[in-house]
């Protein structure tokens, strides 16, 4: 962390001014970042010096902190207790203070208010880092490994049993159902909000042909890889020698009719109740294409719709600063039940999985070069520190408003189209879980003996292509529907247990694919509807 300060006061302002700008330029703040800075630090401090009981004497600190490549501003000064930012609320007919109000209020996100050790201290957010996040996230996927390894190596098994479920557990529960009990709403009103901004009917489902044609297209070729890499790896039959039995009940199968037919409620609170993604999706859509339809009579409740989505956005946004310690807390779960000795008849299936990853991410640049028309660097440069994330959660829903923020302010993507595309196309966007789950089908086919001939391929190809719209998008979902492309394969489903074992390890590294797949589609799908700031997507 970098710190200058100086003291301010009227009768040296301009000479802090300068200061100000040669330290910002030194940052490396550009001068946009620059020029809004000193306007916030200009209006602060008048406020600041006009309560003050003598104005021309009145002093005050001025820092500048530069933190995992944020930029902040402090002001501070002692004083009775002031926040000049409560004011925002208030009116004027004064021309020069109206103006004043204006600046403020279109910045209010930059700004900050606290007391602290008798001082009033106003904070101002000059540049945000586009990598402090997935730092964050970096550091805490590090230390829980590290933490893991090390209580692993410390703590007796009993101590880790009551370590995991009085703390580990707790912790990760309490996080992961905070989030489910908004992932839901959250995915209803984004889904309406994006649909209510579109001109018409005609437009939603124009651009919902695309979308699905986009992620359709993609996920066939990955599955054609997950084809590929299962018939290269072959048989193994060391693994089918460690069959479990007894305490592990057998996943349920899943029918692709009773599915489809599901996906319309029975009633409008189930959905969020269950949290059955399919079926919020279907409300979603159905209302909010009646409320598209509906034109002026329905404006009020178009209004209300884009109020509830900011809202549940604005929960979301509480939550997401704890996400880096809820990484650490899943990753020192993991590593304390990964018996690196018992991964080594597992190795090829590992190893096949984790190459499959810079495939996928192979695909997904190919497409946003040949179909998306566009220089595919900026894309992957952003994209692969954002998924830390994912890759650390195991949980796409969980990261969704990160990933729609990460869609607007760092591909440039529309609002509009963002609130409909992500959550919509998360359902379509299975490129980790749908060729994993087709490599381990056929891996498994071949090591029972069974034949694999081209017949059997192409329809077993286009049958896994329908299932995996079926995936849940919640951590270790994949088992459930593995079972089903298992039985289109003609394995026994009660092989799924063999890796029960391995799924947590493997499970990030898909969710990461999946996440991925849903970006690009969502870019490509923009890209096509020429709703893409060049700008923003060109910026490093």
């Amino acid at each position: 962390m970098s710190v200058r300060s100086h003291t301010i006061s009227k009768a040296n302002y301009n000479e802090v001014i300068e200061w100000l700008e040669n330290n910002l330029s030194d940052m490396k703040a550009s001068k946009r970042e620059i020029l809004k800075g000193e306007l916030l630090l200009e209006e602060t401090f008048c406020r600041l010096a006009e309560a003050a009981p003598d104005p021309n004497a009145f002093e005050g600190s001025i820092a500048i902190r530069k933190r995992f490549g944020d930029i902040s501003i402090r002001l501070s000064a002692r004083g009775e207790s002031y926040n000049p930012l409560v004011e925002l609320a208030a009116t004027t007919e004064d021309d020069e203070e109206m103006y004043a109000f204006a600046i403020l209020k279109a910045n209010k996100e930059a700004l900050s208010y606290n007391r602290s050790r008798g001082e009033n201290v106003i904070s101002i957010r000059v540049h945000s880092s586009s990598s402090k996040k997935a730092l964050q996230i970096m550091a805490g996927l590090v230390t829980g490994v590290i933490l893991g390894v090390l209580l692993k190596n410390v703590l007796d098994a009993v101590t880790i049993e009551r370590f995991e479920a009085t703390v580990l557990t707790p912790i990760q529960s309490l996080f992961i159902q905070a989030l489910m009990m908004l992932v839901s709403p959250l995915i209803f009103f984004s889904i309406m909000a994006g649909i209510t901004g579109m001109s018409n009917a005609a437009d939603i489902g124009k651009m919902g042909g695309k979308l699905m044609a986009v992620s359709v297209f993609k996920l066939a070729f990955a599955l054609l890889l997950g084809a590929a890499l299962g018939l290269g790896v072959g048989a193994i039959p060391e693994i089918t020698e460690m069959m479990q039995h007894g305490t592990v009940a057998e996943p349920k199968t899943i029918s692709l009719v009773e599915l489809i037919v599901g996906i319309i409620p029975n009633n409008a609170a189930t959905p969020f109740a269950t949290n059955n993604m399919l079926q919020v999706l279907f409300m979603a859509l159905f209302f909010g294409v009646l409320l598209a339809k509906a034109g002026d009579r329905a404006a009020s409740a178009r209004e209300a719709v884009e109020f509830l989505n900011r809202f549940t956005m604005d929960a979301m946004g509480v939550l997401m600063p704890f996400m880096p310690f809820v990484v650490a807390v899943s990753m020192t779960k993991m590593m304390l039940h990964t018996e690196f000795s018992s991964l080594v008849a597992y190795g090829k299936i590992i190893l096949a999985v984790y190459l499959s990853f810079p495939l996928i991410m192979l695909i997904i640049t190919i497409f946003v070069a040949l179909v998306g028309r566009v220089s595919p660097i900026p894309f992957v440069k952003k994209i692969l520190p954002y998924l830390a994330l994912p890759f650390s959660i195991c949980n796409s829903s969980a990261c969704m408003p990160e990933t729609m923020k990460f869609c607007r302010e760092k591909l440039g993507i529309d609002e509009k189209l963002t609130l409909f595309a992500i959550p919509v196309g998360a359902q379509f966007n299975m490129m980790g879980s749908g060729p994993y789950v087709m490599m381990l089908a056929l891996i498994m086919r071949i090591t029972c003996g069974l034949p694999v001939d081209m017949d059997f391929l192409v329809s077993f190809f286009v049958a896994t292509l329908l299932l995996t719209f079926t995936y849940p998008s919640i951590p270790g979902a994949t088992l459930v529907v593995m079972a089903s492309v298992f039985g289109l394969a003609g394995v026994p489903t009660s092989m799924v247990m063999l890796f029960i074992g391995i799924d947590p390890i493997l499970d990030c590294l898909r969710t990461a694919g999946n996440v991925a797949g849903n970006i690009s589609s969502a870019f490509l799908m923009a890209r096509l509807e020429d709703k893409v700031d060049r700008n923003i997507y060109n910026k490093g």
